[in-house]
C-alpha cells in the first residue's frame, strides 16, 4: 500500500561534516524494524555496500540501485562488451551481490538477500514495434515492482492537495502532512471497503463528516426558531457520519412533508414522521422500514 508510515525533516547537517548523509536517513527511518525480516527498497542515493552489509547484520533485507561511483564497488565490464539483456554479477563474503545488467543504459543494483542466479524476463519494444522478452536479475524485477509506492503515493497526493504559499514556513508542513493524512486514510479506505470510490470523492466525503455536526446543529436552530425551510427539489443530503454513527436517532411528530427515502417525482410519498438527529421525513410504519434503511450501511 503506497502511505507515509515514516517521515523525517530535514534541518541541515547532523554533523559539521557529514559524509554519510544517505545511510544515517536510512538507519534512522528502519530503526524499531531489527530483527523482523522486512525487505526494503531505495534508490542510488543512500545505497552502499556499507549500509547493507550494516542492515544484513540486523536483519533487515535491502535492496537498490547504486551508483558506479561508489567505493567498495567491484569492477564491472565496460558497457561496450556487454550486450543488451546480458548481466554481470559479484558477490562478497558477507553475501551482498551486485548486479550490472545492460538495456538501452547500463543499471547497477545492490542486494543483501538476493540470490546471485535468480533471473526473469521483461518485455522491451523493438524499434520496428515488436515486443521481446529479455532477461535480467530477479533483483532488478523486484525493485521496480516496489519502488513505485513513492511515486504513487506522490500522485494520489497532488491530485487534489490544499497546499498554499504562506510566508510562514510551518504552513506548508502542516498543509503536506494534512494531505499526507488523507491520502493514508484513502488508500486503508480502499483495502478495507467496497465498492472502491475515486479520491475526490473520499475527499468531499471526508469533508461533509467535519462539517456535519455544524449542518445538524444549524438545522435544529432553524427548527427551533420556527424559521422557514426553504422548499428544495432534491432530497436532502445527511452525510454518513451523521446517519450511521449515532444512536440517538428517533421518530418525531412534525409536518406532513415527502419521505427522503422513497418519495419521487413520479409517486409522491409524505409522512408525518422526522428523525429526532438528522430532521429529514422518513416513512414508519408496519409495511414501511424508510427509517431504519435510511440509518443503514447500503
Amino acid at each position: 500500500m503506497a502511505t507515509v508510515k515514516k517521515f523525517d525533516i530535514y534541518t541541515g547537517k547532523a554533523e559539521d561534516a557529514e559524509k554519510q548523509l544517505g545511510a544515517r536517513v536510512i538507519k534512522q527511518m528502519l530503526n524499531g524494524l531489527e530483527n523482523k525480516e522486512h525487505i526494503v527498497y531505495f534508490d542510488n542515493f543512500f545505497n552502499s555496500t556499507e549500509l547493507l552489509e550494516d542492515l544484513k547484520k540486523k536483519l533487515i533485507h535491502a535492496c537498490g540501485t547504486v551508483n558506479p561511483s561508489r567505493k567498495t564497488l567491484p569492477v564491472f565490464k565496460p558497457d561496450r562488451k556487454l550486450k543488451r539483456g546480458e548481466f554481470e554479477v559479484f558477490s562478497n563474503p558477507s553475501r551482498i551481490v551486485a548486479f550490472k545488467w545492460r538495456d538501452k543504459r547500463s543499471v547497477y543494483l545492490l542486494s543483501n538477500f538476493h540470490s546471485p542466479f535468480g533471473t526473469t524476463e521483461v518485455n522491451r519494444k523493438e524499434k520496428n514495434g515488436t515486443t521481446t522478452k529479455v532477461r535480467c536479475p530477479q533483483a532488478l524485477s523486484d525493485y521496480n515492482a516496489n519502488m513505485n509506492f513513492v511515486d504513487k503515493f506522490d500522485q494520489n497526493l497532488n491530485l487534489y492537495k490544499i497546499n498554499r504559499k504562506s510566508k510562514k514556513w510551518w504552513h506548508r508542513i502542516f498543509f503536506y502532512f494534512l494531505d499526507a493524512a488523507v491520502v493514508n486514510a484513502f488508500v486503508l479506505y480502499k483495502e478495507l471497503h467496497s465498492p472502491k470510490i475515486s479520491m475526490k470523492e473520499f475527499r468531499r466525503s471526508v469533508s461533509q463528516g467535519l462539517v456535519a455536526d455544524l449542518v445538524i446543529k444549524n438545522k435544529r436552530k432553524a427548527y427551533s426558531c420556527g424559521e422557514t425551510v426553504a422548499k428544495k427539489q432534491f432530497k436532502p443530503f445527511i452525510p454518513l457520519e451523521i446517519r450511521h454513527n449515532q444512536s440517538s436517532h428517533q421518530p418525531e411528530r412534525d409536518s406532513r412533508r415527502r419521505c427522503a427515502k422513497c418519495s419521487t417525482s413520479k409517486q409522491q410519498v409524505r409522512t408525518n414522521w422526522i428523525c429526532s438527529v438528522c430532521r429529514v421525513p422518513l416513512c414508519l410504519g408496519a409495511n414501511k422500514t424508510c427509517f431504519q434503511d435510511f440509518h443503514t450501511f447500503e
